[in-house]
């Protein structure tokens, strides 16, 4: 954790010489980018520095030096705002995965907020958005994409001078995740590390607590650890994947050569007592569960809906935030029984089949094929009969290009990091009510959003969604409506 101290000089000038790593500056933080790293425009090139906040005076080193930007680390702050905070983590310090634990968290939900209205706005329209690469990480703009944006004739800026934001979803700061991995370090029998990589050597450490976890899985790190050091071959472990359901706990161990029939039962015994589903993940994506069916773990994320979810299945790892964007999601989609639903990289049905019980039918799409199958068997174990779910290729034209059985008037899509500009692109050409697109990455939803905009559709309504608390991550939620 960084040392606070009163400021003792001033911040100094523009950054000279051909190459700065190492020396040490005093910096002033004039604000945060979209993923809370602070940005200092004392120098030239531009500065960023993790573990900061706006308007702090900082210490700090320089470990990279590019033609159009420096990185910094921050050694002592100097001038501390008022929104920093002791890290609640003894683990912050080593642990890469809560990189804002040093912030109020509705504070940098609001930094973030500011740095993404402006990454929104300055984002190009039409000829200045052919690219499908979103800015790179740390810089404002790359290269290629300030050349387009200065060739462009508009920005999202020219069509609207600010967000239309409304309440963002904030849920619990510790305890939410329910879902983790764990590393393995068994090189030395003397000591064996389990826990999570450290962020500036990623090396394993030994992990004693994670708060941000969900309670009944905090309480399996000690017997885990436990279990796996007391094994004649814990090196044969990799990892250890743990996943917290409504009913049932699962914990995978990944496997890289086969454990003997002693370390078996050893994990068989752990299985039992802890009353938890322990899998072992073999070669060629083999499972052998030790303790009865491989039947993975259930969860609801609305009342009257149950879903069936396995490890690797992609699901939401904070339940609080999901319910919440769920039924904010129905709510601004104003679902009627009259409304059949286009829900695009729809996973094992966790928007589609709550939207099935408010409307006359809702078409899954998704492309991973178990994930399709999971989604076809939640709808069947719920009696969801207004449900069918397809498999496609979303980054390909193929699915749009073929006529749907039946027309849609709404579309919700909650694409991966790289977005749906292929998806955005052959909507913008549809006349739609509502779309209901879920970000997950600032970048690429800003490029999507300029495809719709450019389709004559706008931004009625835009939310954050702290689904990572004390992380650099940040979800979103924005309605487009036709631009009437």
């Amino acid at each position: 954790m960084v040392n606070i101290f009163k400021p003792q000089r001033k911040p100094q000038g523009k950054a000279v010489g051909a190459n700065n790593v190492g020396s040490k500056k005093v910096v002033k933080i004039a604000k945060l980018d979209q993923h809370g790293q602070g940005i200092s425009a004392d120098h030239q090139p531009i500065m960023f520095v993790d573990g900061v906040l706006p308007n702090e005076t900082v210490e700090v080193v320089i470990t990279e030096h590019k033609a159009r930007m420096l990185r910094a680390k921050v050694l002592n702050v100097l001038e501390a705002s008022p929104y920093r905070q002791v890290p609640f983590c003894q683990h912050f310090s080593q642990c890469g995965g809560c990189q804002t634990q040093f912030c109020a968290s509705d504070a940098m939900l609001n930094f973030k907020q500011q740095a993404i209205e402006q990454q929104i706005l300055h984002t190009p329209i039409g000829t200045g958005n052919k690219s499908n690469k979103p800015a790179k990480r740390g810089l404002v703009k790359s290269r290629k994409q300030s050349l387009s944006a200065a060739n462009s004739s508009r920005t999202i800026a020219d069509k609207m001078t600010n967000l239309p934001w409304v309440n963002q979803i904030q849920g619990d700061v510790q305890q939410y995740r329910r879902k983790t991995r764990l590393a393995i370090d068994a090189r030395n029998p003397q000591d064996i590390r389990i826990g999570y990589r450290g962020k500036a050597d990623n090396k394993v450490f030994s992990l004693q607590e994670c708060p941000v976890l969900v309670a009944d899985l905090q309480k399996l790190i000690e017997p885990i650890k436990a279990a796996i050091q007391s094994l004649q071959s814990p090196a044969k472990i990799a990892h250890i994947a743990m996943l917290k359901g409504d009913r049932g706990i699962q914990v995978n161990l990944r496997q890289v050569k086969p454990l003997s029939s002693n370390d078996h039962t050893i994990l068989t015994k752990l299985a039992q007592r802890l009353d938890i589903q322990i899998v072992l993940e073999g070669s060629e994506q083999h499972q052998q569960p030790l303790n009865g069916e491989h039947s993975g773990v259930q969860f609801s994320p609305v009342v009257g809906v149950l879903l069936e979810a396995q490890m690797d299945d992609f699901i939401q790892v904070n339940q609080q935030i999901n319910g919440q964007m769920i039924v904010q999601a129905i709510d601004w989609l104003q679902l009627s029984q009259d409304d059949t639903v286009l829900d695009l990289f729809c996973g094992i049905g966790n928007f589609s089949l709550p939207m099935a019980q408010r409307c006359k039918q809702v078409i899954g799409v998704e492309g991973v094929a178990k994930m399709v199958q999971r989604a076809k068997h939640n709808a069947l174990s719920n009696h969801i009969e207004n449900c069918r779910f397809e498999q496609a290729d979303l980054a390909q034209t193929a699915f749009f290009q073929t006529k749907p059985a039946v027309s849609y008037q709404k579309v919700l899509l909650d694409p991966a990091r790289e977005g749906a500009l292929e998806a955005v692109s052959q909507l913008a050409k549809r006349s739609l009510s509502h779309i209901v697109y879920v970000s997950c990455n600032p970048a690429t939803f800003a490029r999507d959003a300029a495809k719709l905009l450019e389709g004559n559709y706008r931004i009625e309504k835009i939310s954050l969604m702290d689904m990572f608390p004390q992380t650099a991550h940040t979800e979103l939620m924005a309605l487009f409506v036709p631009d009437s």
